[in-house]
């Protein structure tokens, strides 16, 4: 079991439990597993289906499009969420860029064993964090041609 000290300081520092209690965060620790991957190694391949999202609890995550580094991702960052979200293939690849501890978080998981009050909480987060990277994106595309940074969903 996790201290509590280390559950309050991940509620603080994951963006993905946001809004939950200490004794969701057990819960949803009890139904994962958490991975080590050593540097340079791959967890995922763009173009590949999975059913996983991962948080980083130490270490380091490329995400790369091709051979192209486009996102550095530190601990507490979350990554993979899109193929809880959409079933479609993984748009890049996962590699950590040194030994990094993952926990990983399946859709069976959030269907079958996560209350549905859990659920939502943890889907209305990923979609927070999914609006503020497309947000972040929006203002890179700004800075580079002088457009809006709001788009027509904005």
């Amino acid at each position: 079991m996790l201290p509590a000290a280390k559950v309050d300081e991940m509620i603080r520092r994951v963006d993905l439990f946001r809004g939950l209690t200490r004794e969701d965060v057990l819960k949803i620790f009890s139904k994962g597993m958490v991975v080590r991957n050593l540097k340079d190694e791959v967890i995922f391949y763009q173009g590949t289906t999975g059913s996983q999202m991962y948080i980083i609890l130490g270490g380091k995550v490329g995400i790369f499009d091709g051979d192209v580094q486009i996102a550095t991702l530190r601990t507490g960052d979350m990554f993979g969420e899109m193929a809880l979200v959409n079933r479609e293939p993984r748009c890049a690849t996962a590699k950590a860029l040194e030994d990094s501890l993952l926990f990983v978080l399946t859709e069976t998981t959030f269907q079958t064993l996560l209350t549905k009050r859990v659920s939502v909480q943890l889907l209305l987060n990923i979609i927070h964090t999914l609006s503020e990277r497309l947000k972040q994106h929006n203002l890179q595309m700004v800075r580079q041609t002088g457009g809006s940074a709001c788009g027509p969903g904005g």
